[in-house]
């Protein structure tokens, strides 16, 4: 076995670049135990080894250098312990974050995917729904500063010349009612028969086929709600093209 081992050895064993153990060394994080004055050569000594591999699992645990320098500095294992334990928990916390953006992506894509196959070739229909939870976003331009629009789908809300819009809560699971219930921008869609049509394209243009949804239901002798509730379907996340973006209408049906 070597005793000693050169610096691109050292740095082929970790699948590493030769610059960031220079950069170690110059740090004083990893010393060479020699160094050749006239060539500058670094030579590790083996169990040198075992010190980066340590520096290397730290920096997996999410430590920064300053961390690293302190943790191989204590000497005192109880400490040590405990600030793994720290950054155990910072990686957990950050890795249940993941996962629930996972999920609500998921949501998101399954809501896009089952409107999609819905979406029928009749121009106007009626739907029935249960009720619907969404979490208030209000007016248009609040949707650009909450990280709810990027991930949830968007419901608007028009009426007359007002607008006002919601992330849409996708699903009737028990998940996104306990969700809207411990919130309190939670509000929801009332249950009930919905006088519904589509409307293809850039939203600047979607009073136009508002106000033709309305009219066609009045046709049908429908007394129409004074609200017409927009979920975009297919939108900028999805499409890049405004003239291809999908949005539902949808009027509630009153008794």
């Amino acid at each position: 076995m070597k005793e000693f081992i050169a610096i691109g050895e050292l740095a082929q064993i970790f699948n590493m670049d030769v610059q960031l153990l220079r950069y170690y060394d110059k740090r004083g994080l990893l010393v060479p135990a020699i160094r050749n004055k006239e060539n500058g050569r670094r030579l590790y000594h083996f169990d040198q080894i075992y010190a980066l591999a340590s520096i290397r699992y730290l920096r997996k645990l999410g430590c920064g250098l300053d961390e690293i320098e302190d943790f191989v500095s204590i000497n005192d294992v109880d400490k040590n312990l405990d600030s793994m334990m720290e950054h155990a928990n910072t990686l957990k916390k950050r890795c249940d974050e993941l996962t629930a953006t996972v999920d609500v992506i998921y949501k998101k894509l399954r809501f896009i995917q089952e409107e999609l196959t819905f979406q029928q070739k009749a121009e106007y229909f009626t739907r029935s729904y249960p009720k619907r939870y969404y979490l208030q976003l209000g007016e248009e331009l609040n949707l650009f500063t909450s990280e709810l629009f990027y991930f949830y789908p968007t419901v608007g809300f028009y009426k007359g010349t007002q607008k006002w819009f919601g992330a849409y809560l996708f699903g009737d699971d028990e998940s996104a009612e306990i969700l809207a219930k411990n919130l309190d921008i939670a509000a929801f869609i009332p249950s009930g028969n919905y006088w519904c049509g589509y409307h293809y394209g850039p939203y600047q243009n979607i009073q136009e086929s508002i106000d033709n949804l309305r009219r066609e239901g009045q046709k049908r002798g429908f007394k129409l709600d004074e609200i017409v509730i927009t979920p975009n379907i297919i939108d900028q996340f999805s499409e890049g093209h405004p003239a291809k973006y999908i949005t539902a209408l949808e009027v509630k049906i009153l008794e």
